[in-house]
């Protein structure tokens, strides 16, 4: 049986290639890994921060989809002055808790049909629309309901007032902001880190 023995010079060139990739694989990892919980922890700020609408129509028949649009004209209207500057996402909601009846209401008669409206916790895949997008997650919806709601839905986001044309409609921190409207940076995850960047 033949062994073949590695030159004394060769067995150390491999060991001094395998400590800096070693250091290198450890630190590229340790970056990963910190930008991955960073992008975690800010997109559930996000879905913390966030107050969304969600319309289901009574079913997807074109007469009741046309009804569901008129609902939501009509909510859309009544939400307008009344989260015109909430200063946080519990002033918002605490006023949308106040004029549930008054929302219900709205909705019902645009549509000409029963609406149920409520606040609730919900679970909404990401969902990309125009000029931004938000993460899959746990979100408090305002929820209306138009009939039986089988139908196709609307979403859109009421606090930060995104879907009410408000000026200056943001999240309270550059990380959230980043994320929802994409303008995402390529940073180094390590120095983050390190300097405590949000």
């Amino acid at each position: 049986m033949y062994i073949h023995k590695l030159p004394v010079r060769a067995v150390r060139r491999r060991r001094q290639l395998f400590l800096p990739a070693a250091v290198l694989a450890l630190a590229l990892t340790v970056a990963l890994t910190a930008a991955a919980e960073h992008w975690q922890r800010t997109a559930q700020a996000v879905c913390a921060d966030t107050l969304r609408l969600h319309i289901l129509a009574n079913s997807d028949t074109p007469a009741d989809q046309l009804r569901k649009l008129k609902a939501r004209q009509a909510v859309l209207d009544e939400l307008a002055p009344l989260l015109a500057g909430a200063a946080d996402k519990a002033g918002a909601l605490a006023r949308v808790q106040a004029a549930l009846p008054r929302l219900q209401r709205a909705a019902g008669t645009a549509a000409g049909q029963p609406a149920a409206v409520r606040l609730e916790q919900a679970a909404f895949a990401a969902k990309t629309y125009d000029g931004f997008a938000l993460p899959a997650g746990e979100y408090t919806a305002l929820r209306v309901e138009l009939g039986q709601g089988g139908g196709h839905n609307w979403f859109c986001v009421l606090y930060p007032e995104l879907c009410l044309g408000a000026a200056g409609a943001e999240y309270p921190t550059a990380a959230e902001n980043e994320l929802v409207f994409g303008r995402w940076r390529v940073r180094l995850a390590l120095w983050d880190l390190l300097t405590k960047r949000d």
